[in-house]
């Protein structure tokens, strides 16, 4: 299978003013291509990777388009074809942009020769909140996430591309499953039986034209977690005003041996303490009644325990809980049974971007 890739005449992409029904393209210009009445952006296609972030340009003089600032994180979204149309080699031609680059794995070489038929799919991601979505991934991946955010009411992500592809599978599927990037280069494999490959690597100049979409609503609580204790400390809950915040504890113990019970008028170097089972008793060297133990520091607590008893004080010592980068931290919740909470700012809803600056 061969992508596409643009192509440069003398330095310049050679573009027509306008192509009309171009194997179902009502409109293709050097900045958009229409589809069932939906425009979509092409001025630096290139650069519009499905699943990247950036920020929606819109320069004075000239067309607004998409400036790429992050890749989709790896292997992290689903892709669908949900579009097709075949086109002419000449018409692709006309557009600046022919089969010029292989697919990697498919090691076919690099032509710009051919003279055939070209599909170009329409690869998009749903904008859902699945495992696999848009909504949903992003908000899993915070430094995807913070990036978005980042760029306030510009910020953009890429939901859909065109790739125009020399040569026909079968079915729809084989470009269909698991996006996956890795340093910039992006590729989809799939289980769909019956196709050439099961895997495709694309190449940006494949693309032709891209959707942008926005955020159409953020929520402050659209995900949460319970906070999390560090190794060692266990979680408590605290509901008093005066202490809100949740807190984490850990408990270790100071030993001290036990000694003999003795009076002001024994000699300590005539008894010893004796191990036994239960309590450990205080023998005597000449004979005398048997005595009982203590603990050899005050406010230790006496262990009883096989072999020679010992003596334990209990230190406890306190940490705050901590959220997962990105989330914060809400010490007054009052859902959960009173556990305090994580919460994380994230997309509630994404709409495609206006249908202007073309």
């Amino acid at each position: 299978m061969l992508l596409a890739t643009g192509i440069a005449f003398g330095g310049v992409a050679l573009f027509a003013p306008a192509v009309a029904s171009a194997g179902g393209f009502t409109k293709v210009t050097p900045s958009t291509l229409k589809y069932e009445g939906i425009r979509y952006w092409r001025k630096k296609a290139s650069e519009a990777k499905i699943g990247s972030v950036g920020t929606k340009m819109t320069p004075v003089a000239g067309k607004n388009y998409f400036q790429k600032k992050q890749d989709a994180p790896s292997g992290i979204y689903d892709v669908t074809i949900d579009a097709r149309t075949t086109i002419s080699s000449s018409n692709a031609n006309s557009w600046g942009v022919s089969a010029g680059a292989s697919n990697v794995e498919g090691g076919i070489t690099h032509t710009s020769n051919y003279k055939g038929t070209l599909t170009a799919y329409k690869m998009r991601i749903d904008l859902g909140n699945s495992r696999g979505d848009l909504r949903y991934e992003t908000n899993r991946h915070n430094s995807h996430l913070k990036a978005l955010e980042d760029e306030g009411s510009r910020g953009r992500l890429v939901s859909a591309v065109w790739i125009l592809i020399a040569g026909n599978e079968s079915k729809d599927e084989c470009y269909s499953g698991d996006l996956t990037v890795t340093n910039g280069v992006w590729k989809v494999s799939t289980t769909a039986s019956g196709c050439s490959s099961n895997s495709w690597t694309i190449a940006p100049g494949s693309i032709i034209a891209y959707e942008m979409v926005k955020v159409d609503k953020w929520d402050n609580h659209e995900l949460s977690e319970r906070p999390s204790c560090s190794s060692g400390y266990s979680y408590e809950t605290r509901t008093s005003p005066a202490t809100p915040m949740d807190r984490c504890k850990k408990v270790t113990y100071d030993y001290t041996s036990v000694k003999c019970k003795l009076l002001v008028t024994d000699k300590a170097k005539n008894w010893y303490v004796s191990a036994k089972s239960g309590r450990d008793v205080c023998k005597s060297k000449k004979g005398k009644p048997n005595k009982s133990v203590k603990c050899s520091k005050s406010s230790y607590s006496y262990v009883s325990q096989s072999g020679k008893d010992t003596c334990k004080k209990a230190k406890e010592t306190y940490k705050d809980p901590y959220c997962p980068v990105g989330y914060d931290y809400d010490k007054k919740s009052t859902s959960n049974s009173g556990v305090d909470q994580c919460y994380l700012r994230g997309i509630d809803s994404l709409k495609p971007d206006s249908q202007d600056g073309f």
